[in-house]
């Protein structure tokens, strides 16, 4: 059984790192890479924490609960690797046994100081992010899913890997141990990698809504951004015939003068969330402008024709444009155009 169990957790370094540093970029995971972090490496040299824990007053308080779950585990030998990868699925069998109630008391530490982090972090995000024209209930709505979102990720990354720490220290396997950290490892690199290379604009969950939630806010102003950022690419042609591909998209310089200018009401982030169309490629006579919400919904937007007059119905728009999704990755702003005035009226 030896085997078997090493090759399922071998699929699981491989595999879970790979996906959670996907999601990350939807989902902002500070407060669970934190503590994921302190408590693995608590677990790894647990021998060497509780030596300094029991001269430092101070460093025993903060390591109390991850050192606790040391003890524990120590005690009585984690289950088969299967319980703790399906952990969120078995909860009411864990909240209705004693003992397996006790196993999971023993992460309070760790969620609350997830939840400390998850704060600061919070409290930080709307006074950059949101104010002053979003309202606290519109980014406490957004937080209680986030919450919720971080708490199962938490659960599925969290147990399995910390108990195959202790399992496997405990039975001296450490270089089977040091073979998953590098499944592990190459797994976050593939991650990376392909986030850096794939045809996609990176642009989280929450940078969208937002995007959605101000719009709604102050629509006059969004809609002057907006306008002001399409017609600041209309008005010069050359520009915009060389930051247009074959497929319609405007990027380059082009897509740089309209993220500045939507700069005036927008976020940076929100503004990088917009993309920019101009159909047909090479003659355009219709300009796109919209922020696809990642999740789904009905994406914000706003064009004009070659003259600069803006189109508000959907069915003069070239068909299939609306509703698609960024397919490629921005480059690195090369234009030197100023910042946008910061107050639209």
């Amino acid at each position: 059984m030896r085997a078997p169990d090493f090759l399922l957790r071998l699929v699981f370094f491989a595999t879970v790192p790979y996906l959670f540093t996907i999601v990350a970029t939807l989902f902002p995971m500070t407060g669970v890479v934190a503590n994921v972090a302190l408590t693995l490496v608590v677990f790894a040299f647990a021998q060497a924490a509780r030596a300094q824990a029991e001269r430092s007053r101070l460093l025993k308080r903060v390591m109390a609960r991850r050192l606790a779950f040391e003890a524990y585990y120590r005690e009585n030998p984690p289950r088969p690797f299967l319980f703790y990868v399906f952990y969120p699925l078995l909860l009411p069998y864990v909240l209705f046994r004693p003992e397996a109630r006790r196993e999971l008391l023993l992460y309070r530490g760790f969620t609350g100081g997830g939840a400390i982090i998850l704060l600061l972090a919070a409290v930080f995000d709307f006074y950059e992010h949101w104010r002053p024209e979003l309202a606290l209930r519109d980014f406490l709505e957004v937080w209680v899913i986030l919450f919720a979102i971080q708490t199962l990720a938490m659960f599925v990354f969290l147990l399995p890997i910390a108990t195959t720490v202790v399992k496997f220290h405990s039975e001296r396997r450490l270089l089977e141990l040091w073979v998953l950290f590098g499944a592990a490892a190459i797994s976050v690199g593939a991650a990376v990698f392909t986030l850096v290379h794939r045809h996609r604009h990176v642009v989280s969950w929450v940078t969208t809504h937002r995007v959605m939630l101000r719009t709604r806010s102050g629509p006059d102003r969004a809609r002057a951004a907006q306008l002001q950022a399409l017609r600041a690419v209309v008005a010069d042609l050359p520009e915009l015939a060389a930051s247009t591909d074959e497929a319609g998209w405007v990027e380059g310089d082009s897509g740089a003068k309209a993220e500045e200018e939507l700069g005036a009401f927008y976020k940076p982030d929100e503004s990088y969330a917009f993309s920019l169309h101009a159909l047909p490629p090479r003659a355009p006579e219709v300009f796109v402008l919209q922020c696809a919400i990642v999740g789904g919904g009905p994406p914000v937007w706003r064009a004009i024709g070659r003259s600069g007059a803006e189109i508000t119905d959907k069915k003069a728009l070239p068909p299939g444009v609306l509703g698609q999704k960024p397919h490629r990755s921005k480059k690195p702003r090369t234009t030197s155009h100023g910042p946008a005035p910061r107050i639209v009226k």
